[in-house]
């Protein structure tokens, strides 16, 4: 898995998603790795938008929060805005297939376009997860976007079953009268740890190497 956020990043983001709901502010910075401009239309409404991971600072954080936008209904606010951790915002096959993506192809996101091509996966699993087609659906990609980028979204929505290999969190948006897009943040989970062999087991084994060096002995003698 690639480390996308820095240590205090980690330590934040692993926090949205074990802690209970509470609410932050974010400042919008720019757009990291890159993004690319694509085009599409979306319940039959044609409209473009510069597509790539976000970079916020975080009000009392030293490091950046990295996160995706997964909603088309609003624009991004690019001032200091307040969110609330832990939305419920999909039903499960959404967060199934959003999983999936992160788990099998967050590590590809490595550029502009790529970035671009993810934040389009993700737009194509938030709002046709039960068919996913960027030709077809209430997310259509127009013919106007770069063909590298079409390209990377299709490769990246050809998911296998495979979950489990980041940490997803949500975040609304506070404000009711201009609500930001809400977003989705991701962190690595940890490998497992490994199983600690029963203490018999290790004294058999101490046992058997014991053994093995006085035979040794004796041959060698």
């Amino acid at each position: 898995m690639k480390g996308i956020f820095s240590l205090a990043g980690l330590a934040l983001a692993a926090g949205l998603g074990t802690a209970q709901a509470s609410t932050l502010t974010l400042d919008y910075t720019g757009q990291t790795p890159g993004a690319t401009t694509v085009y599409y239309s979306f319940y039959g409404r044609s409209d473009s938008a510069s597509a790539g991971q976000f970079a916020f600072d975080v009000a009392g954080q030293s490091d950046p929060l990295l996160a995706w936008c997964v909603d088309l209904t609003h624009a991004l606010s690019q001032t200091a805005t307040g969110y609330t951790t832990g939305a419920s915002l999909f039903g499960s096959t959404v967060l199934t297939n959003l999983d999936r993506l992160f788990t099998q192809h967050y590590a590809d996101v490595v550029d502009a376009v790529s970035s671009a091509a993810f934040q389009v996966a993700i737009w194509e699993v938030v709002y046709d997860s039960d068919s996913l087609n960027l030709g077809r659906g209430a997310f259509r990609l127009s013919g106007w976007t770069d063909n590298r980028v079409e390209r990377k979204a299709a490769d990246f929505l050809a998911l296998t079953d495979e979950t489990g290999g980041y940490q997803l969190d949500f975040l609304k948006s506070t404000s009711w009268w201009r609500p930001s897009q809400s977003l989705v943040t991701a962190v690595a989970t940890p490998d497992p740890a490994p199983v600690p062999l029963p203490a018999p087991v290790l004294m058999l084994g101490s046992g058997l190497l014991a053994l093995l060096g006085l035979s040794r002995r004796r041959k060698a003698a």
